[in-house]
């Protein structure tokens, strides 16, 4: 499996879809705040204006009852003159004359204020009386009755001066004070308007200052190398679309160094297999030659002995210790031979019990191994597996390595890796069991995790079991670690006997 395949194993992180409130949206909001606010500001000072309107016309109709007021003062004074000047008159025929004149001249004016006062109703009735009877038959006595009914006009036009004196008073202080209102209701409204909008523009802009400043961070990060937890998308503007995109660019740039970092172990495994193998074959083409001349020697020196004793030691030469070690040296460098040599990248036919043997003897040089016993525990009754056989050596052979890494500091007891292969309901089963010290309960959830690894700084990149599980997960298999501490670590492949790909569709046919 190539990183192509791999990269298409994993769906790439998709982003989130459109923001659910926009800065458009938020502008919108904001004009349509204002507008409301406007409107408000409008409603009440449109009120306190026309309140102010109605003050102005209720003092101007006061000022006109106040003028008529005083011009019917003026005529009732010079009404009270007259009367008084012709009450002795010698003539009250001619002064009858002048007193209806006078008397008409009042009643103009007063019935031009009887409606907005009706206690003028009764003087005016009375004045009317009096002139009638004037008209009539003027007596002293009906101007006498004149007389002592000015002098009652005087004392109710008295009230009547009092009251629009009041009223005036009474529209004048509330105009004074609705213009005063709408002084201090337009400080308010400006005050209130600055502190609330100029709040939530400063608040908003600090804040997006602040995202733009932490995405930017982040983004130099990321180019810095930072691969570590994502942005929390605090947001749901445009400016959260593009912290999710920062994320997604993250996540992808992991996914690709990952892709990256895993075909080139896969590639220095293939290339690190090739060298050993054309090693192996050139050494093997070297030490097989002598060591044919040693196993033909042997051969004779057997043959030799069975006839007669050997010349020169007699009966105690050994030729079958030669022979066993000889072809022993012999067997080894064929199994590195054929344990080297490039298998097919497509899926076949496999025989796991002699892919484990050989993958065991070849790992069992390395000098991590020193110590360890390396036991294998092989059902015989196993039928062929279908995988690619270059991806299960690589999957045994980093399961056998983290045992042995694991068992490197244990001092006590004896060091133990067991490989052991069963048949399964589903498919077939490989175990590899260490006795090491087990891993913790918080790590183990994180073992398959990329670029996790609990080794020292050098010993582990974090991509080995990462790797182990891609490469069975795309064989449609899978892979599973039990773990306790003080009691080891036991890792579990289950592979299908027939080929197929992660999402258990039936994959290519296996080659034979």
């Amino acid at each position: 499996m190539d990183a192509d395949a791999i990269s298409k194993q994993k769906p790439a992180h998709i982003p989130q879809g459109q923001p659910r409130a926009s800065l458009n949206r938020k502008g919108m909001s904001v004009v349509v705040g204002l507008l409301a606010y406007f409107l408000l500001v409008t409603a009440v000072i449109t009120h306190e204006r026309n309140t102010l309107l109605r003050s102005v016309q209720e003092l101007e109709v006061v000022h006109e009852q106040e003028e008529r007021q005083v011009s019917l003062n003026m005529t009732v004074a010079h009404a009270i003159l007259t009367v008084n000047e012709n009450y002795f008159a010698p003539d009250l025929e001619s002064s009858t004359q002048v007193l209806v004149l006078e008397i008409e001249a009042v009643l103009s004016s007063l019935r031009k204020l009887v409606t907005a006062y009706p206690i003028l109703a009764d003087d005016i009735s009375t004045l009317e009386e009096s002139n009638r009877q004037l008209l009539g038959e003027p007596t002293r006595g009906t101007v006498a009755e004149i007389r002592s009914a000015f002098h009652r006009l005087v004392i109710d036009l008295d009230a009547v001066t009092s009251d629009i004196g009041n009223r005036k008073q009474i529209v004048l202080d509330t105009y004074r004070n609705t213009y005063n209102r709408v002084t201090l209701e337009w400080l308010l409204f400006m005050v209130a308007g600055i502190g609330l909008f100029g709040g939530l523009g400063l608040m908003f802009f600090r804040r997006l200052a602040r995202d733009i400043e932490m995405v930017r961070a982040r983004a130099m990060d990321i180019v810095r190398g930072f691969r570590g937890r994502p942005l929390e998308v605090t947001r749901q503007d445009e400016m959260g679309g593009l912290m999710a995109a920062v994320n997604t660019m993250q996540d992808e740039l992991r996914e690709r160094e990952t892709r990256i970092e895993l075909h080139r172990q896969q590639q220095f495994h293939q290339e690190k297999m090739a060298a050993v193998g054309s090693l192996a074959a050139a050494v093997a083409h070297e030490i097989n030659n002598p060591m044919s001349a040693i196993v033909g020697v042997a051969e004779a020196i057997a043959d030799q002995r069975e006839v007669r004793a050997c010349a020169q030691t007699g009966s105690a030469c050994q030729p079958a210790l030669i022979l066993d070690q000889a072809r022993r040296v012999m067997q080894i460098t064929r199994q590195i031979s054929e344990f080297s040599v490039p298998r097919s990248p497509e899926p076949e036919l496999l025989d796991l019990n002699g892919l484990a043997r050989s993958t065991c003897g070849f790992v069992s040089f390395d000098r991590r191994f020193r110590g360890i016993e390396l036991e294998q525990d092989l059902d015989p009754g196993l039928p062929a597996v279908c995988a690619v056989a270059d991806h299960l050596v690589q999957v045994l052979m980093n399961l056998l390595i983290n045992a042995a890494d694991a068992l490197a500091d244990r001092k006590v007891g004896t060091s133990r890796i067991q490989v052991r292969t069963s048949r399964s309901p589903t498919g077939i089963r490989l175990e590899v069991t260490d006795n090491a010290d087990g891993i913790a309960p918080d790590v183990l959830p994180r073992v398959f995790e990329e670029n996790f690894t609990t080794k020292a700084p050098g010993r582990g990149s974090g991509l080995g079991l990462s790797l182990c599980r891609r490469l069975i997960e795309g064989a449609g298999g899978s892979i599973g670690i039990e773990s306790s501490l003080g009691h080891g670590t036991c890792v579990t492949v289950l592979l299908p006997l027939e080929p197929t790909d992660r999402n258990g569709r039936t994959g290519k046919a296996c080659t034979f």
